[in-house]
């Protein structure tokens, strides 16, 4: 264990005082330690047995909060940049039974939306917080009279956080609701219809750009029309008047998969994804490219990349030759370089359900059929870079493999840490209670370094990379989830 050699090494201490030591920091609730060039800092245990849902808000001033939505409640625990619990608020409102939208934290303060009905009437609300969680500001943004429902409202910001989106997908509409976060006022309201869009069964991604511009990606499936491919819709709104509807094919073959991000520093559409011959759960060909946003075609022809039978040898494992596409690879992240290059990263995901051979009886006798299992692998990741205008730059394979059951997967798959020279990947080693953390350095050109970053050994930890936040160029936090508890996972690299 990491900690005995720190203290043992920094105190030469006895094994009875280091003991002691170490069922004080248990106590505390908190233990830190610097491991392999980090530090890393764990919080007391956070109960979330009662919610519906929690949120981690970093870099609120000098201040971390942990929301829980508990269906009639809404708590928020204050921590210091230590993890040290300070003290608790519960939020109120005008209604004991809200409807959380989404909350977004901001340098000093934070903004919660919801929205609640009464007499009749549907109002969509703002309330800004402090890093103390005490009332700055409000807002009341739509009043509407409720005569059917609408669905339940979605959240999107801007990457600057000035913008943020409501949105409501209905069957043939979309319902939008600009808001400047920063005066807490609308920008517009209106509704969209596209010609042969269902924003329900369509709807695949939306983004939200710095000036405001939406942009929504679709996916209309040939499951019920077998003449017609599954093709991808892009749609951009920049205000009620001004509304297109873009498609792209490749080449030859069809799309697999699809991405897409926005440039903030090009002022550019990022487009990924993957090609495939006919079965979706293969990839023969990838392609990534970015484009002036006032520059997208109507129909565009997609340069792709064809994988070789060296490469996906490499990947698979098998003679060259032996396969001819790669199965069960599933774009994860897609990053954006300063000279317009894309970075795909993709993931080799499988799942398989297995059947229980036992029956299972009550005590009434009644029959229950045999229990289903669902084996999850997360395995190897693939980087594969290109230039701005879509030509491959170099690719790479990461080598991971990662087994659980029954959980979701949640502690598989790994977190994308963004610093300006340098790529993390961390990732648990295997998924149970001792395990080594590890991650893969890559540099802009493609050189990768595999270091172990920290082991959970006796520090009953289970950590969701997935979830992870990456809190400034050094730091991120990671929770870490067992038995209905969260321990809040800091780590701060030298």
């Amino acid at each position: 264990m990491y900690l005995t050699c720190i203290f043992v090494t920094d105190f030469m201490i006895s094994d009875m005082k280091y003991y002691l030591i170490f069922f004080f920091f248990i106590l505390t609730g908190i233990w830190s330690a610097v491991v392999i060039g980090q530090k890393v800092t764990v919080s007391n245990e956070i109960n979330i047995r009662n919610n519906y849902a929690y949120d981690i808000l970093p870099n609120i001033d000098d201040h971390i909060i942990f929301y829980h939505d508990k269906g009639f409640e809404q708590n928020f625990e204050i921590y210091d940049q230590q993890l040290r619990y300070k003290t608790s608020r519960q939020g109120e409102f005008e209604k004991k039974n809200i409807n959380p939208i989404g909350v977004l934290s901001k340098d000093t303060s934070f903004n919660f939306y919801y929205s609640y009905r009464d007499d009749g009437y549907t109002f969509v609300r703002v309330n800004q917080y402090d890093k103390y969680v005490s009332l700055i500001d409000s807002a009341t943004l739509t009043v509407k009279e409720k005569k059917s429902p609408d669905g339940n409202p979605r959240f999107a910001f801007s990457d600057d956080k000035s913008k943020v989106l409501i949105f409501t997908p209905e069957d043939k509409n979309l319902n939008l609701l600009l808001i400047d976060n920063i005066k807490l006022e609308i920008i517009y309201g209106f509704s969209v219809t596209i010609k042969d869009f269902n924003f329900k069964s369509d709807f695949e991604k939306l983004i939200l750009s710095n000036n405001g511009d939406i942009f929504i990606l679709g996916r209309k499936s040939s499951f019920w029309n077998k003449k017609e491919n599954e093709s991808y819709t892009l749609v951009r709104i920049i205000d009620a008047n001004q509304i297109s509807v873009h498609r792209f094919t490749p080449e030859t073959d069809e799309i697999g998969d699809l991405i897409i991000d926005y440039d903030e520093r090009n002022q550019k559409l990022v487009m990924a994804g993957l090609t495939t011959s006919g079965d979706y759960d293969n990839a023969n060909g990838y392609f990534g490219f970015s484009l002036s946003a006032d520059q997208i075609p109507e129909d565009a022809e997609i340069l792709v990349n064809k994988f070789s039978m060296e490469f996906m040898a490499d990947v698979s494992g098998k003679k060259p030759g032996k396969i001819k596409e790669l199965s069960n690879l599933r774009i994860r992240d897609l990053v954006v370089r300063n000279d317009g290059g894309v970075i795909v990263i993709a993931e080799l995901v499988k799942e398989f359900t297995r059947r229980s051979q036992m029956n299972v009886t009550n005590q009434f006798g009644d029959y229950f059929p045999p229990r289903g299992f669902i084996d999850y692998y997360h395995e190897d990741v693939i980087l594969l870079a290109t230039f701005a205008e879509g030509k491959e730059h170099w690719k790479k394979v990461l080598f991971k493999k990662q087994f659980s059951q029954d959980d979701d997967g949640i502690f598989s798959s790994y977190f994308l840490f963004k610093t300006p020279s340098r790529l993390r990947l961390l990732y648990n080693d295997e998924i149970k209670n001792n395990n080594t953390v590890s991650e893969y350095v890559i540099d802009g050109i493609g050189n990768t370094e595999r270091k172990s970053v920290l082991s959970t050994e006796y520090q009953n930890l289970k950590l969701r990379f997935r979830d992870a936040i990456q809190i400034g160029p050094k730091s991120i936090i990671v929770p870490s989830e067992k038995s209905w508890k969260i321990n809040l996972v800091r780590i701060d690299y030298d």
